[in-house]
C-alpha cells in the first residue's frame, strides 16, 4: 500500500506548486509587458531574467502535471534563446506576441479544474524493510534437518516439506529447496505445483552437464551438489532473493527550485530511496560528508553557482570521483548537453522528467554506484567493509559527535579460538563461521552503524550516537546470541564464542586512539578467559561497567 503520508504531501506540494506557477506566470507577464513597451535598446539582461523564468517552469511543469503548459513554456524559452543568440534582437512587436501567449497560458491554468491535473507518476509502494526469507526444504529427513539449521544461522526462516502433506505456508516461500536425488521426481513436481512463486533450487549426486541441463529444464534458477557447501547455497540463496544487504539507495539533489525538489525528494521516498534536498549549492559539500550519498542530481542553472561549476569543485575531492553526477534540466539541445557532461558530469536527465523515469534513473545509477563501492570497498567474503576504509569512517564518526557534542563508540571484535575451527572442520568452515558472525552484526546493529572485517575473523564496528554503556548493552546481547548459534560441519555441530572491547570518542579524540583503545580491551576480554566484552577507558576515567 502506498504510504499515505507521502501522499498527502504530494498532493499539498501540487496544490502549492499550482499557486507558484500562476505567481510566476504573472510575473513573466509583467516582464514581458515592461520589455514591449521599451521604445530604445531592450537590455540583455532583462531578456535573459525573462528567459531563465520560462525555462525554470519549462522544466518543472510537467512534472506536477502540467505537461501542456510546460511544453508551450519550453516553446518560449527556445524561441526567446534563439533571438538572444542571434545578430538581430527581439522586436517589441515579437515580445508583445509573447506576452499575448503568456496570457493565453494563465488563463489556460487558472482555467484548469484540478480534477483534470494529469497525474504524471504511477503509484509506488514504499520499500518496506528487511523481512526473514523463507526457504522450505523438501528431502530427507536428515538432509532438512542440516539445512534448516544452518540457514537458520544466517537469519532465514525454514520449514521443512513433506510431498505427501497439505502445508498451508508453502504459497509464503521464497524459495524451495529439493533434494532431487532421493525425493522422487513426481513427489517434488507436485509440491512445486502448490508453490509457484518459490524459486527452485536442486540438490544432486551428480554434478555433470546432463544433471545440470535436467535441472534447467525443470525451471531450477540454483544447482548444488552433495555434500553441500552451506556457505554457497546461502550465497546463491541471497543472489537470487536479491536480499537487502545494505542501507537504502540515498540521492542527494541539489536543485534551488524548491517545490521542484521537493517533488522529487517525496517520489523518490516513495520508491524506498533515501534523498536530501539543498538548495543552496554552497551547502553541498559539507552534506556530502555527511549524508554520503551514492549519487547527487544536479540542476544546471542555479543562481550563484550553476551545475556544471558544482560538479567540478565536487570532482575536486578525491573521495567524491565515483559518486555519479547526474544533471538536471529542461535543456533539450545536444550540443550543450555535451558541454555540460564535458564538466564533471556523468549523466543528463531532461526535465520534465516523469515520476517512473525519476525512479527508474536514480535506482539503476544508485544501483551501479552501490556495485562499484561494494567492489572497491567491501570484503568479498562478508560484504562488510574492508579494512582500509575502516579509518576514514572512524574520522568522519569523531567529527560529527564533536560538531554535535553526542558520543559515538568503536567495537572490535575476534572470534575465539578460530585456529582451532579451522584445523579441527577445516577453512570452509571457518569461512562459514566468519559469513555467521557477519550476517549477525548486520541483523542487530542499526542501518546507521558501520560494520567492518578488519581482518581474518577480526570485525570493527562503528556506532554513532552512542554512549559506552549504550554499546556494551547491544554487544552483550550479539556475543550471547552468537554463543547459542549452530555451527555446522559436515554432520557436526558446535558452538563457539567472540571476545569484543569497546572505545568510546568521550575518552579518544583520534581515529588511532579509538581503534588502539577498542583493541586493547578486546585483548584483555581475551586474556580474561574469552567469550566476554570489555570497555576501554581513559586513564581519567574509573574501570567500571565491564561485562
Amino acid at each position: 500500500m502506498v504510504d499515505d503520508n507521502v501522499q498527502a504531501k504530494l498532493a499539498a506540494l501540487r496544490e502549492q506548486y499550482r499557486l507558484r506557477l500562476t505567481h510566476d506566470l504573472q510575473t513573466l507577464l509583467a516582464q514581458a509587458r515592461e520589455l514591449s513597451t521599451h521604445d530604445q535598446g531592450i537590455d540583455p539582461a532583462s531578456l535573459e531574467t525573462l528567459r531563465q523564468g520560462l525555462h525554470r517552469n519549462a522544466g518543472s511543469a510537467g512534472t506536477f502535471g502540467y505537461a501542456k503548459l510546460g511544453q508551450e513554456m519550453r516553446e518560449l524559452e527556445l524561441w526567446l534563446q534563439a533571438a538572444m543568440e542571434s545578430d538581430i534582437a527581439p522586436t517589441t512587436s515579437m515580445l508583445t506576441a509573447m506576452y499575448h501567449r503568456l496570457e493565453e497560458i494563465l488563463r489556460e491554468l487558472l482555467e484548469t479544474p484540478d480534477a483534470a491535473v494529469t497525474e504524471a507518476r504511477n503509484s509506488h509502494e514504499l520499500a518496506s524493510g528487511e523481512r526473514a526469507v523463507s526457504v522450505a526444504v523438501l528431502a530427507e529427513e536428515e538432509v532438512s534437518d542440516h539445512l534448516i539449521r544452518s540457514l537458520k544461522g544466517f537469519g532465514y526462516t525454514c520449514h521443512k516439506l513433506s510431498p505427501s502433506a497439505e502445508d498451508s505456508s508453502m504459497e509464503a516461500a521464497d524459495a524451495v529447496i529439493v533434494d532431487a536425488a532421493r525425493i522422487d521426481e513426481s513427489q517434488w513436481k507436485a509440491t512445486l505445483e502448490k508453490m509457484p512463486s518459490a524459486m527452485l533450487i536442486l540438490l544432486s549426486d551428480d554434478g555433470g552437464f546432463d544433471a545440470r541441463l535436467h535441472a534447467v529444464r525443470h525451471g531450477a534458477q540454483g544447482f548444488f551438489i552433495h555434500p553441500v557447501d552451506v556457505p554457497s547455497l546461502e550465497r546463491g540463496l541471497r543472489h537470487l532473493i536479491n536480499l537487502p544487504q545494505q542501507d537504502p539507495y540515498r540521492a542527494l539533489i541539489v536543485d534551488d527550485d524548491v517545490e521542484l525538489a521537493e517533488h522529487f525528494r517525496l517520489t523518490l521516498k516513495s520508491a524506498g530511496i533515501e534523498s536530501r534536498v539543498i538548495n543552496e549549492p554552497r551547502a553541498a559539500l559539507q552534506v556530502l560528508r555527511d549524508f554520503v550519498p551514492d549519487l547527487v542530481l544536479i540542476d544546471i542553472n542555479m543562481p550563484g553557482c550553476s551545475g556544471p561549476e558544482l560538479a567540478r569543485i565536487i570532482r575536486f575531492d578525491d573521495d567524491w570521483l565515483k559518486i555519479p553526477l547526474i544533471y538536471l534540466s529542461a535543456e533539450s539541445n545536444a550540443r550543450r548537453q555535451a558541454q555540460a557532461l564535458a564538466q564533471a558530469g556523468d549523466d543528463f536527465l531532461v526535465k520534465p522528467i516523469t515520476d517512473v523515469s525519476l525512479i527508474a534513473a536514480v535506482t539503476a545509477r544508485a544501483q551501479r554506484s552501490r556495485q562499484l563501492s561494494l567492489a572497491l570497498a567491501r570484503d568479498g567474503l562478508t560484504g562488510l567493509i574492508k579494512h582500509p576504509a575502516i579509518k576514514e569512517l572512524i574520522e568522519i564518526e569523531l567529527a560529527r559527535s564533536l560538531r554535535t557534542q553526542s558520543s559515538a563508540c568503536v567495537v572490535m571484535i575476534d572470534i575465539d579460538r578460530f585456529k582451532s575451527i579451522n584445523d579441527t572442520y577445516g577453512h570452509a568452515t571457518g569461512d562459514y563461521v566468519i559469513r555467521l558472525l557477519a550476517n549477525l552484526l548486520r541483523q542487530r546493529l542499526r542501518r546507521v552503524d558501520h560494520i567492518g572485517r578488519y581482518g581474518g575473523e577480526e570485525f570493527v564496528a562503528i556506532l554513532p550516537a552512542c554512549s559506552l554503556i549504550q554499546a556494551r548493552d547491544v554487544v552483550e546481547r550479539i556475543r550471547q546470541n552468537f554463543a547459542r548459534l549452530d555451527c555446522v560441519a559436515g554432520a557436526q555441530t558446535f558452538h563457539t564464542s567472540f571476545s569484543a572491547g569497546i572505545s568510546c570518542t568521550d575518552d579518544w579524540g583520534d581515529a588511532d586512539g579509538l581503534l588502539e583503545a577498542a583493541d586493547r580491551a578486546m585483548y584483555e576480554a581475551k586474556q580474561n578467559g574469552r567469550d566476554q566484552v570489555c570497555l576501554a577507558h581513559s586513564p581519567q576515567s574509573p574501570k567500571t561497567g565491564e561485562a
